[in-house]
């Protein structure tokens, strides 16, 4: 008899073109997986995968019965949100480390203490990485930055929240201009090969300066420290929790129009885990506006 688990099989399987990486997705031997698949299509009396030498394509009667397949686990997946609210299963989740220090960082923590049933499974990184990783299934969803131009095909973000780019130096630099700090102190630049660095960059073009980059990083805290320990001066987003100004460094708003750094979460446009990451995706929307309230003037 056929189960969820061998649905959810079949459709690594094709989504990730191979039974090899659907086996390490899923933790299981190439031919156990192949063993899965095999019993699946015997009892539904069809081919869905021709088998090639090194690759794997899906039948025109493999994509229907696909289709099916993810409707069906789909569906038993929002079992898991049950009448009463309550989250449950496991939410294998990618974030940034600066997205722990901020908002998301925050919100993470009330959800856990109020969704006690939601297991969540956290994994850092940088957020081009974690695109390639939500759309080959390894992650059911991330917390990135707004990808620059476009979304990826196949991929969703919602917006989450929104930092402002600020100049941060050591204190001894506080009375100097920001412009004056770019164009004579060393400037520690966030990887230009990431999607912040490469927001940066933006920034440094929109003020028309260009610093002497004395080294680049891809950690905005090893930034701070850097600049803490008077290396240089940099331009990075302002997490919320970060403490900067109780750790001997200027915080400065870049000149201008803000220049803001949006965080959101990147999942796929169908996956089995969906209700769950549109349930976290709502309770963000609604501790933001709380928030919001709470802090607006009378």
């Amino acid at each position: 008899m056929s189960s969820i688990r061998q649905f959810r099989t079949a459709l690594a399987a094709a989504r990730l073109g191979s039974f090899a990486e659907a086996g390490r997705q899923i933790g299981l031997t190439q031919a156990a997986v192949s063993l899965q698949i095999k019993n699946l299509e015997n009892e539904l009396e069809i081919r869905m995968f021709e088998r090639g030498a090194h690759s794997l394509t899906v039948t025109p009667d493999g994509r229907q019965v696909l289709a099916r397949l993810n409707a069906i686990v789909s569906d038993y997946d929002s079992l898991r949100i049950r009448a009463d609210g309550v989250l449950r299963g496991t939410l294998h989740i990618g974030a940034l480390v600066s997205a722990l220090m901020g908002s998301f960082g925050s919100a993470l923590a009330h959800i856990k203490r109020d969704y006690p049933a939601l297991d969540v499974r956290l994994f850092a990184g940088q957020s081009a990485q974690f695109a390639r990783m939500v759309s080959e299934g390894e992650l059911d969803a991330a917390v990135v930055t707004e990808p620059p131009g476009f979304v990826p095909d196949g991929l969703m973000w919602t917006p989450f929240y929104q930092e402002p780019l600020v100049l941060i130096a050591p204190l001894a630099s506080g009375r100097k201009p920001v412009l004056e700090l770019l164009r004579t102190e060393p400037f520690l630049q966030f990887d230009r090969s990431l999607w912040t660095g490469r927001l940066v960059n933006y920034a440094l073009d929109m003020l028309e300066v260009a610093p002497t980059i004395a080294m680049e990083l891809n950690s905005i805290e090893a930034i701070a420290q850097l600049v803490r320990q008077h290396y240089g001066v940099a331009i990075v987003p302002h997490l919320a929790n970060a403490e900067w100004s109780e750790q001997q460094l200027i915080v400065k708003p870049l000149p201008g129009r803000p220049i803001m750094r949006a965080v959101g979460m990147l999942e796929r446009l169908q996956h089995s885990k969906k209700p769950i990451t549109q349930a976290l995706c709502a309770l963000f929307d609604e501790q933001n506006h709380t928030r919001y309230h709470a802090e607006s003037p009378l």
